[in-house]
C-alpha cells in the first residue's frame, strides 16, 4: 500500500515545478502557520485524555504527569512508527514498571482503539452525510463518500446500542471485560471528534491563503484520508495520506500548493512531535538510569 501510494503521489507531483512548489511554501501567512503549530501542540495535550479515558475503564488511577508522558511519547512515536512497533511497546515498558499487568495494558490499547474509531464513525458519518466529496473520475468505488457516511454513522449508533444492550462480561485471561458504559463511550467519542476537529483545523490553516475550498471539504478529505489510512495501518499513513488529499482536494487547491501545504502539515504534525519525542524517551531514561544508580549506591 505504501509503495502504490508513493507511486500514485508522484504522478500527481509530476508536472509540479520547483519554483510552484517554493511559491506555495512561502504563500502561507506566518500567523496561520503559528496558530496551527498552537493547535497541534494543543491536540497533543488533549490526546492524554485517551489514556486517562481508558484508565477509568479499568478502574485505575495514575498521577497525571505519568499518563501525559506516556500519552505523548505513545502517541508522537507510534503516529509515525506505527501502533505495535512504537505505542504498544511504550505503553508496556512505561504501565507495566507504575503496576498494570500485561493483560490490563491488552485492554488499555484496546480502548485506545475504539476510542478513536468511535469518534471517527460519528464525526466522520455526521460530516459526510451533510458535505458529501465528490470522487476523482479515476477513482471508481462502488458507493459515494455520502453512502460511506451512511455506514460509519450506522457502526456509530449499533456501538452505542450494543455498549447500552449488551451487559455479559467477555472472560479474556483473568480479566472480566464489559463494553464500555454509554455514558463513557460517548466520552470516548466527544474526545476522538475534538481530536479530529483540531487536526483538520491545522490542515486547512497551513492551505495557501488564495485557496477557495471551504473548511467542510477539508474536513471531509482530511477523515476519508485518515480512515483509509488507518485501514492500511501504513506507519503515520505515509505516502497514503498524502494521496487521498491529493486526490480529493487537487481540483480546489491546485497540485503545487497542495503538496507544499501537505508537507507543511506533515512536518508539523508528525516530524516534529516524532523528534520532541525521541528527545524526551531519551532523556527520560538517562535520568531514570542516574537515578536508579544513585539509589543503587546509596543501598
Amino acid at each position: 500500500m505504501f509503495s502504490f501510494a508513493v507511486h500514485l503521489l508522484y504522478q500527481v507531483a509530476e508536472g509540479v515545478s520547483f519554483a510552484e512548489f517554493k511559491a506555495a511554501l512561502l504563500s502561507v501567512p506566518p500567523l496561520y502557520l503559528c496558530f496551527s503549530a498552537f493547535l497541534i501542540a494543543l491536540n497533543y495535550g488533549l490526546l492524554t485524555a485517551y489514556d486517562l479515558l481508558a484508565l477509568r475503564y479499568l478502574c485505575r488511577s495514575l498521577p497525571l504527569r505519568r499518563v501525559a508522558l506516556v500519552s505523548f511519547l505513545g502517541f508522537s512515536l507510534g503516529n509515525n512508527l506505527g501502533t505495535f512497533l512504537a505505542g504498544a511497546p511504550i505503553r508496556f515498558r512505561f504501565y507495566t514498571r507504575w503496576g498494570l499487568s500485561a493483560s490490563q495494558i491488552v485492554v488499555l490499547i484496546a480502548i485506545l482503539g475504539l476510542t478513536f474509531w468511535s469518534g471517527l464513525w460519528f464525526l466522520g458519518g455526521v460530516v459526510l452525510v451533510a458535505f458529501p466529496i465528490d470522487l476523482p473520475e479515476n477513482v471508481p468505488l462502488p458507493f459515494g463518500t455520502r453512502t460511506l457516511g451512511v455506514i460509519l454513522l450506522s457502526l456509530a449508533i449499533g456501538y452505542l446500542i450494543v455498549c447500552s444492550v449488551w451487559k455479559k462480561p467477555w472472560p479474556i485471561g483473568k480479566l472480566h471485560l464489559r463494553l464500555p458504559e454509554p455514558g463513557l463511550m460517548s466520552v470516548q467519542a466527544s474526545v476522538a471528534a475534538v481530536d479530529l476537529l483540531i487536526s483538520a483545523t491545522a490542515l486547512y490553516l497551513v492551505l495557501p491563503e488564495d485557496a477557495l475550498v471551504p473548511f467542510s471539504t477539508v474536513l471531509s478529505a482530511y477523515l476519508v484520508g485518515i480512515a483509509v489510512s488507518m485501514i492500511t495501518q501504513v506507519p503515520g499513513g505515509l505516502g497514503v495520506l498524502e494521496v487521498i488529499l491529493a486526490k480529493l482536494l487537487n481540483d480546489s487547491v491546485g497540485a503545487g500548493p497542495l503538496l507544499a501545504s501537505l508537507l507543511m502539515f506533515r512536518t508539523l504534525y508528525y516530524l516534529l512531535p516524532l523528534m520532541f519525542g525521541m528527545v524526551t524517551l531519551v532523556g527520560h531514561e538517562i535520568y531514570g538510569g542516574t537515578v536508579e544508580a544513585r539509589q543503587a549506591g546509596k543501598g
